[in-house]
């Protein structure tokens, strides 16, 4: 079932994150609780041998002062009384030394022996709150192999493999329940009713001779299943035990043909064979019908069988803090996405499709999994600050449109309407004003207006509009050009 983020987009989530996030919170702080646990009494320990040393130095010291505070004194020959005095003296000064310097070294190994017995109860607290964490939830991003193999008692037994892109490794146990496939033995027929290729063997009464012979499998009873990505392997056997001779179907995956591995009496490999083509669509559909029912128990998980962080035993990994670390490092990413897409700052919030009109909406806060934090310390509690983020998402920009360049064209300015060249002037440009036609009266000297008549009088000159301004003005990178005076001269008289 697929999951939409809080904004209804689509997700890629196959599983039901809100409720894995916050059991995986609860792992997190029981694996960190118990490393602080395990610090305190690492440094316990480690302030107790510094005292342990300290102590020993004290009665080394105390030892010397008795040889040195006997040495001088009279004591006559030998064999007298102050001599075997002295030596009783020496003798039981350095026992006293040793006795005391046992009873520091006792107290010292029964602490230490005391925190590695408190350390693997908390290492075994961790294994089962991962155990409690996988059997109810499949990690993100994660690889799992399947195995289903024939044990005691005619009974299947079935373990998943999971790894994770950060170094975790563990097998998980897996129940057969009941009416399963894998409740009892297993006969191929029960899978498939006919299952017959060919194989070659060494027949024939007068020349021995290679021969194609018919092989009828549904016979055979399944011993082993391996389901794993480029190397799954069905292993068969004549009898119902799992022991003596009989077939294993090796899948090399790449689009590589099976191949069949004969096996002796003894169990052990006889020979390889390759498959014909025309068996080779059943041996593929034999190994598709089984890891299907394979994959039904990988729901039915027991418990935890093993657990190793990067090739350590995670029972005995002096640092099981460090599988904290990572996991939060890998949900966070996924931990952002879904706060940028919730509606509500302080929610991560997941939505559901029922129905054509109905959808369900899972929420988890950040104020709950921060309450979950409260026993830690702040180094720890810092651990998971990345979890409390959003992705930042950056708004779409669009490219600002290149300005309209004028084609070049001729010099002489364009006529636009008055209306159009005042909109785009940010102040009206200068008027010229009109000219006058001079008086010719004006230049004649005084005596010379005397003696001529006075010429007749002009005529009156017909009013001219006021000259517009016309010009080119440049406003950033577009250039306009106007004539404000073409709204006049367009005008009917």
């Amino acid at each position: 079932m697929s999951y939409l983020y809080g904004d209804s987009t689509p997700s890629t989530l196959e599983i039901n994150f809100i409720d894995f996030l916050r059991d995986a919170v609860d792992f997190c702080v029981q694996v960190l609780a118990a490393d602080e646990r395990m610090a305190e009494r690492q440094r316990r320990v480690r302030a107790l041998e510094s005292a342990h040393a300290a102590e020993i130095a004290k009665l080394e010291r105390i030892g010397g002062l008795v040889p040195k505070a006997v040495e001088g004194a009279p004591v006559g020959e030998g064999d007298s009384v102050a001599a075997r005095c002295v030596a009783a003296i020496l003798r039981s000064a350095d026992e006293l030394v040793r006795a005391a310097k046992g009873e520091v070294g006792q107290a010292f190994d029964a602490e230490a022996a005391s925190r590695a017995e408190a350390d693997a109860r908390d290492r075994e607290a961790c294994l089962k709150a991962l155990e409690t964490l996988l059997v109810r939830h499949e990690l993100p991003g994660t690889e799992s192999d399947l195995r289903v193999a024939l044990g005691t008692g005619g009974r299947y037994a079935g373990r998943m493999t999971i790894r994770t892109a950060f170094g975790l490794e563990a097998a998980v146990d897996l129940d057969v329940p009941l009416n399963h496939l894998f409740e009892k033995v297993v006969r191929v027929d029960r899978v498939m009713e006919r299952l017959e290729v060919q194989m070659p063997e060494l027949g024939g009464w007068l020349h021995k001779e290679i021969r194609l012979r018919a092989q009828h499998l549904e016979k055979h009873h399944l011993v082993e299943l391996v389901v794993k990505a480029g190397a799954d392997a069905v292993r068969l056997r004549a009898s119902p035990d799992g022991k003596g001779a009989g077939l294993d179907v090796v899948y090399a995956g790449d689009g590589a043909p099976p191949r069949l591995i004969r096996i002796d009496d003894e169990g052990k490999a006889a020979e390889t064979v390759d498959v014909e083509e025309a068996d080779r669509s059943k041996l593929l559909a034999l190994r598709d019908r089984l890891a299907a029912a394979t994959s039904e128990l990988a729901q039915h998980r027991k418990g935890l069988a093993e657990a190793t962080l990067n090739g350590e035993p995670l029972r005995t990994h002096c640092h099981p803090a460090l599988v904290v670390e990572r996991l939060i490092e890998a949900l966070a990413p996924e931990v952002q996405e879904i706060a940028a897409r919730s509606q509500s700052p302080g929610e991560l919030v997941l939505r559901r499709l029922l129905s054509g009109d109905r959808r369900e909406e899972i929420f988890l806060s950040k104020q709950e999994l921060k309450i979950k934090l409260e026993p830690l310390d702040e180094r720890h509690r810092a651990l998971f600050s990345p979890l409390w983020q959003a992705a930042i998402r950056l708004p779409a920009t669009v490219a600002p449109a290149a300005p309209k360049v004028p084609a070049a064209g001729p010099t002489r300015p364009s006529v636009e309407p008055a209306a159009r060249a005042a909109a785009m002037v940010a102040a009206p440009g200068p008027t010229l004003p009109s000219i006058e036609p001079p008086n010719p009266a004006a230049f004649i000297p005084a005596p010379a207006q005397a003696s001529r008549p006075a010429p007749p009088p002009a005529p009156p000159l017909r009013a001219e509009p006021p000259q517009q301004a016309a010009g080119v003005i440049d406003v950033g990178d577009v250039e306009v050009s106007f004539d404000a005076g073409a709204a006049d001269r367009d005008r009917p008289a």
